[in-house]
């Protein structure tokens, strides 16, 4: 009996429905508490020989697989040649949208396509002597003519604007930057004589038509999730922030003087005459200056070609830098600020026509300034002071680089908050459109020649940007801001042609 009636204590939770106590006992196969009452809801069963009593109450758990997380960003080598695939993605999008939507001739494709081969050549350097940090099928594979030739990695430095490509730099070999897509395509119309000025193409990334400042957002969604957060933010630099010309032209001139060192290639000179007539339009300029540049140019023995065998280069030296500098000066001999012309009268007989800066000046009116040029050095007490329209704008500007989580579609038709309108992109004028302008400004500009020359006639230049008067700022500032180029830059420059013009005069004299 007392064996039958040893107490044990219920599991946790249950009780006695009767009295509510927690001891039981086992009697017949039945559960009953210590008072007498049976607990239902429990079957006493044969737990055989004693050798299985043992076994009653183990628990075997499932065991299971161990599941191997997937690192969706890739690093290393992976992580670089992903990068350059990226970069060569936008790139193909950049060309294909200045053949199908300016009409560049689709022979540009297939020059840019050699530059850019010609440029990631010895990408193949990255994975010398270095051990492989990701699985087989998860490293991208760049295929070469080339033979691979394995070295000790060399780390490369050099003060001078080329980089060295070869396959020997290994660790050091350098990465194209976003900024050289753009570049890759100016020197591709270039090659082929296109007359493309740099400023369009800085431009027309700012104005987001060329896959540039969202760049980021136009890759694949799986392109996107495997980038390397380093790149990303390469990538994404340019949404913050428009193109500078400086950045461009300056990533031009590196790319030129790279090419020479690696391939020891040598471009030709700038078609420049389209660009001069182009300049001339879009400044409705009378043709009488395109006349002088060319003279000008014959005299000093000017070529408009990439110095990319000259140890120092300065603004000048810049093709488009020395069209725009020299339509200046042709411009001011012509037709200067403070009226009347020491070219009056031309070698052929020809009377210059008189021209009227402040109807030039009225005429073209003031151009509207990019709003999201503004916004760049933006700082929170200028935030606190916008009026409502610029506030909007600025949000706006905000929220086109800013990155969307939810990627659930049924979401879009419960919106939480209206979403924002973006600032309308501006279009360009068209051939038409400038034409127009340029007859409709030199029909209040240009007036009946005027045979009477000063007496006293001085050439004013201008050496630095606060010695400009307001008259010659204001056309300073217009040709700058076509060529994409800094004011000082322009001022330096013209500045610098001046001074090679009185150089020539006095080696004319001493003959």
């Amino acid at each position: 009996m007392s064996d039958a009636r040893y107490l044990r204590r219920m599991p946790r939770g249950e009780r006695c429905p009767e009295c509510g106590i927690q001891r039981y006992y086992l009697q017949d196969g039945m559960r009953y508490c210590a008072r007498g009452h049976q607990v239902e809801g429990y079957v006493q069963f044969d737990v055989g020989d004693a050798v299985d009593a043992g076994m009653i109450g183990t628990v075997f758990k499932k065991q299971k697989a161990v599941k191997e997380k997937e690192k969706r960003q890739l690093t290393g080598e992976a992580g670089k040649l992903l990068y350059l695939e990226a970069l060569q993605l936008l790139l193909r999008m950049q060309v294909l949208w200045l053949i199908q939507e300016r009409g560049h001739r689709e022979e540009l494709e297939t020059v840019v396509r050699d530059l850019w081969d010609l440029r990631i050549r010895g990408a193949t350097a990255l994975g010398q002597g270095t051990a492989p940090d990701a699985n087989a099928e998860d490293v991208l594979q760049v295929f070469s003519s080339q033979p691979s030739i394995i070295e000790p990695t060399k780390l490369w430095t050099s003060k001078s604007k080329a980089q060295d490509w070869g396959t020997d730099r290994g660790l050091g070999w350098p990465m194209p930057s976003l900024i050289d897509t753009l570049a890759l395509c100016y020197l591709g119309c270039y090659l082929l004589r296109i007359p493309t000025r740099l400023g369009e193409l800085i431009k027309w990334a700012n104005d987001r038509h060329l896959p540039y400042r969202n760049a980021f957002q136009q890759l694949p969604t799986e392109m996107q999730e495997r980038m390397p957060s380093n790149y990303i933010k390469l990538l994404k630099l340019p949404m913050r922030s428009a193109l500078e010309g400086a950045q461009a032209y300056s990533a031009v001139m590196d790319l030129a003087c790279s090419y020479h060192l690696n391939y020891n290639m040598l471009f030709p000179d700038l078609n420049y005459m389209p660009i001069l007539v182009q300049y001339a339009k879009l400044l409705a300029l009378p043709v009488e200056c395109i006349v002088a540049v060319r003279r000008i140019c014959n005299a000093l023995g000017y070529r408009f070609h990439l110095p990319v065998q000259s140890t120092r280069v300065y603004p000048l030296h810049n093709p488009e830098v020395r069209l725009i500098a020299l339509l200046i000066v042709a411009t001011k001999l012509c037709f200067p600020f403070h009226g009347g012309s020491p070219l009056t009268v031309s070698d052929d007989g020809l009377i210059l026509p008189s021209f009227d800066w402040n109807s030039w000046q009225s005429a073209r009116g003031q151009p509207e300034p990019d709003k999201a040029r503004t916004f760049d050095g933006v700082t929170p007490s200028d935030v606190a002071n916008m009026t409502d329209d610029d506030l909007d704008a600025y949000y706006r500007h905000v929220a086109s680089f800013l990155e969307t989580k939810n990627t659930n579609p049924v979401t879009a038709f419960f919106p939480i908050e209206p979403e924002p309108v973006p600032d309308p992109v501006r279009a360009d004028p068209t051939p038409e459109e400038v034409d127009d302008m340029a007859r409709t400004v030199l029909q209040s500009a240009v007036g009946m020649p005027n045979t009477e020359v000063p007496n006293q006639y001085t050439y004013e230049a201008y050496r630095q940007v606060d010695d400009l008067p307001p008259m010659a700022k204001c056309f300073y500032s217009a040709i700058s801001s076509a060529a994409e180029v800094s004011l000082d830059t322009t001022v330096r420059a013209v500045y610098m042609l001046e001074q090679a013009i009185v150089a020539w005069q006095k080696a004319e004299g001493n003959k």
